[in-house]
């Protein structure tokens, strides 16, 4: 299984728009449904983004402490690229 891109992530943001706007108005149903798969998706995406931020900000400070990234890799948390 291939990891995620931001461009896949980026594509199935608008993929969800359209689909959002292709909704028919008047069934409330499906309305109902639609927007809670788009908060779904939009959660989800809010996650991933935030996750990826926190890990360039640890790549950001290890670099401004002069230590290299990868060298901490067996040490680091699993989610900023270790081992663990």
């Amino acid at each position: 299984m291939s990891k995620g891109t931001f461009d896949q992530l980026n594509d199935a943001l608008f993929a969800q728009l359209e689909k959002l706007q292709s909704v028919d108005y008047a069934d409330s149903e499906q309305m109902k449904q639609a927007i809670a798969q788009t908060n779904a998706v939009s959660g989800i995406a809010a996650n991933i983004i935030s996750n990826n931020a926190t890990k360039i900000s640890a790549m950001k400070y290890f670099e401004n402490i002069g230590v290299e990234y990868g060298s901490l890799a067996a040490k680091a948390p699993k989610m900023l690229g270790g081992g663990d």
